[in-house]
């Protein structure tokens, strides 16, 4: 992939060599879904399929992009005061980032940037984020800001980038991971305090198996802040009778049967999915420590019911996909991945059934929905990092 990044940049800058690529990586959620946002538990990791960027100094304070995913150059002057651009959309994670990182105090210089990327758009895998760490560890790097970025303020500017530029209205989570991820470990997220623990993960005896339902998911649409809507709704209700309480997190289900009056159904339905899923992580985590892949599977088969029935993100197609992939022998568990309204499927599986696992769905998807499910076979990956070139 380096190799065709760098003719591409030469063709695209007229014979210009990148100085360094910034790559960062995809993640897949393992379960913990809807609940970063409620300052809940997550369980992901980074898989190795990334975003990369490559960088060269410019001699003005301009900054010029190439996307090989839109095919198309976008270029804008550096100001902490800029604006989402409205006719170029995906060049506002740009945008978003260059502002933000000179709000924070880094001195950027202009730069000519090209970017490529393998995360599949709008499968659950958060490419967005893997595209907003690799922009903003190139621009850093290439600006040769002397600054100790801290990760989590990195993430931290990349998910303000995604919420304010791109108007969608993430949580912490996936940038988290993207730039924070560790080499054959997955990642439990408080997402209160961002503190982290490395979970070691066998792949030798289990590997991570995703399942793109080709039926692309959005972030910023309505049903996803619906669901963020529910989810305040059910967190004013319980504070009034538990003052204590800052977020969903902090219940239980016997204080949401408490207020079940004083609430909707659609709102306690919404509730009762991320505080059930909170205790799921948990009890997930404890498991991968113990490497008891049964159990942290049959964790993955409740969060998916739960997230199909209560949260109501799934769709038919991705409802199909889990439902056939707990049927294979092999397989440990699966849910959705992601956001939801479509997206990705994540499975654990032992590895010597991911093969048979593979070619079963992928003719039983075809045959019922006409379509081709691409199949990735991931093993947690490390973070973002750059790489200088000579």
């Amino acid at each position: 992939m380096f190799e065709e990044i760098l003719k591409n940049f030469t063709d695209i800058y007229a014979g210009q060599k990148p100085a360094l690529i910034s790559r960062a990586p995809g993640r897949v959620e393992l379960i913990g879904g809807h609940t970063d946002y409620n300052q809940g538990f997550i369980i992901a990791a980074a898989i190795d399929k990334s975003c990369c960027v490559a960088a060269a100094k410019r001699s003005d304070n301009k900054i010029c992009l190439y996307s090989q995913w839109a095919k198309a150059k976008h270029k804008f002057s550096l100001s902490a005061n800029l604006s989402p651009a409205e006719k170029c959309q995906w060049a506002n994670y740009a945008r978003g980032v260059a502002a933000i990182l000179l709000q924070e105090g880094f001195e950027l210089n202009g730069a000519n940037l090209y970017i490529q990327s393998e995360v599949p758009v709008g499968a659950g895998l958060s490419s967005s984020a893997a595209l907003e760490a690799a922009l903003a560890k190139a621009m850093i790097q290439i600006s040769q800001f002397d600054c100790q970025t801290e990760s989590v303020q990195l993430a931290k500017i990349c998910q303000k980038a995604e919420n304010v530029y791109a108007n969608s209205p993430c949580g912490i989570m996936d940038q988290i991971v993207s730039v924070m991820a560790k080499k054959d470990n997955a990642i439990l997220l408080d997402c209160r305090d961002l503190s982290l623990k490395f979970l070691p993960f066998d792949s030798k005896n289990c590997c991570i198996m995703i399942f793109d339902s080709k039926i692309q998911h959005e972030i910023a649409g309505s049903e996803y802040r619906k669901r963020r809507q529910s989810c305040e709704k059910a967190r004013n209700a319980l504070s009034k009778k538990f003052p204590h309480m800052k977020a969903l997190r902090d219940a239980d289900k016997s204080m949401l049967e408490s207020v079940k009056e004083k609430i909707d159904s659609i709102t306690f339905s919404r509730a009762s999915h991320v505080i059930a899923e909170n205790a799921r992580v948990l009890t997930a985590a404890d498991a991968l420590s113990k490497n008891d892949m049964a159990q942290f599977g049959r964790l993955m088969n409740q969060s998916h019911c739960s997230a199909r029935d209560l949260y109501e993100i799934s769709c038919e197609q991705i409802d199909f996909l889990a439902e056939a992939v707990c049927r294979c022998d092999g397989s440990y568990g699966a849910r959705i991945s992601g956001g939801g309204f479509g997206g990705s499927v994540v499975a654990l599986a032992k590895p010597e059934a991911a093969e048979t696992i593979s070619k079963n769905i992928k003719v039983a998807y075809e045959r019922k929905f006409n379509l081709d499910c691409s199949i990735y076979l991931a093993h947690p990956s490390q973070g973002a990092k750059v790489v200088e070139l000579k």
